[in-house]
């Protein structure tokens, strides 16, 4: 039964057709997005692995929970679209899209028969999406690139390091930004699309991405180049955990009156009559002695009881959780940004919802299923029949 015929939310983005030929994360996970605002999402994997990301991590029956989690939502396609009848089998399906999305190097695309110009001749109007790790030219635009590689141009591994050593942040975070902007820009293009009857190429790197997301704060000290402006040291330099008797917490008292929380809190009048912190300005001209001071008040107190006392002082705090703890803290719990759901194949795992809500409701999206699932019905819906996609399925084709 359908979502229309069921009742069920369909999602500001029901009726649009996405097709994704992608592996990973920068490209999977933008399309996961749309499928859950309501888009329907076609996931085009070849015939020798598909997407890899299928074995990396915990997994059960052949899928990780990873794959599990980032391609939820969509049909799965498979097939070898460098042969003739593959090449005719993604033109067919390329002119019913409203996005296509592709996350190759620049010019493979184009060799395969499917670059923006190929695409554009059936399907004028479409949304086409070019993802890379460096960007169509220039003097890296050939070169292969991961998170990792990303991780490093950008600057993110030497923020994370400060004077010391530089340090991955421990979760993919160009990859994901990459996937915010390119549907960010997507819904932008559908938008610009309904005024104008145009469609629109969107071309983006992970490289520039992950650099302007970065920029704003972890580049500060670059931004104002004028010899005679206020440099001052990053407050990010600062950025840390402080350690309690049992864990960690984050505490920034930003304002005056957080200040004086902290103070009341732990019985320390001494910090009100600090000329280093006496009000905001100064703490922000001080910032590394006030962290340092922080983490002196803390030490000995265990982390629950830091983080009860400066909550009853309206002070900003958090316990660093652990990952096992996540699931169960109680916010959590109650906004349901992660429940438990029994996957057919991968069977009881935790999935995490899209951070936006929308008043009409969200799609309920299927499973991620196993690769070639839905080639028949796909090839079906493009006019095939039973007989010729036994045809091709025995030639090698599809799967």
């Amino acid at each position: 039964m359908t979502a229309v015929e069921s009742g069920a939310p369909q999602g500001p983005l029901a009726g649009i057709r996405v097709v994704e030929i992608a592996t990973f994360i920068a490209a999977p996970g933008g399309s996961h997005l749309l499928a859950s605002q309501g888009a329907e999402v076609i996931k085009v994997e070849d015939l020798v692995v598909g997407d890899p990301l299928r074995m990396f991590g915990s997994s059960r029956n052949g899928m990780s929970g990873w794959f599990a989690n980032i391609n939820a939502g969509k049909r799965s396609l498979a097939m070898d679209i460098a042969s003739p009848q593959g090449r005719e089998l993604m033109a067919d399906l390329l002119a019913t899209a409203d996005v296509f999305v592709q996350a190759y190097r620049p010019g493979v695309a184009e060799r395969l028969g499917i670059g923006e110009a190929d695409v554009r001749k059936r399907n004028p109007d479409v949304i086409y999406v070019s993802i890379s790790g460096f960007g169509r030219d220039g003097p890296y635009s050939k070169r292969p690139a991961y998170d990792a590689v990303i991780q490093g141009w950008s600057g993110i591994a030497a923020v994370q390091g400060g004077d010391d050593e530089p340090q991955f942040v421990k979760s993919f975070i160009p990859d994901k930004v990459t996937s915010l902007t390119w549907t960010q820009a997507v819904c932008a293009a559908l938008f610009a699309r309904e005024r104008t009857g145009q469609g629109e190429h969107v071309e983006l790197s992970l490289l520039d991405s992950a650099v302007s997301f970065m920029w704003p704060d972890a580049m500060m000290d670059h931004t104002v180049l004028s010899d005679d402006a206020d440099h001052r040291p990053n407050l990010l330099a600062d950025y840390r955990l402080l350690a309690c008797r049992d864990g960690y917490v984050a505490i920034m008292p930003l304002t005056d009156a957080h200040w004086k929380g902290v103070a009341d809190a732990f019985e320390r009048p001494d910090l009100l009559t600090d000329p280093r912190f006496a009000e905001a300005g100064l703490r922000a001209a001080h910032f590394g002695d006030m962290i340092d001071t922080l983490g002196e008040v803390v030490a000995d107190v265990a982390r629950d009881e830091v983080v009860e006392r400066l909550i009853a002082a309206d002070v900003p705090v958090a316990p660093a959780l652990r990952p096992d703890e996540i699931a169960a803290d109680p916010q959590v719990q109650h906004s349901g940004v992660v429940r438990e759901v029994d996957h057919p194949i991968v069977g009881p795992i935790r999935q995490h919802r899209p951070a936006a809500l929308f008043a009409g409701g969200m799609p309920e999206l299927r499973h991620a299923v196993e690769r070639g699932a839905d080639t028949d019905q796909i090839l079906s819906e493009l006019g095939r029949t039973a007989d010729t996609i036994a045809e091709l399925r025995a030639s090698g084709v599809v799967r």
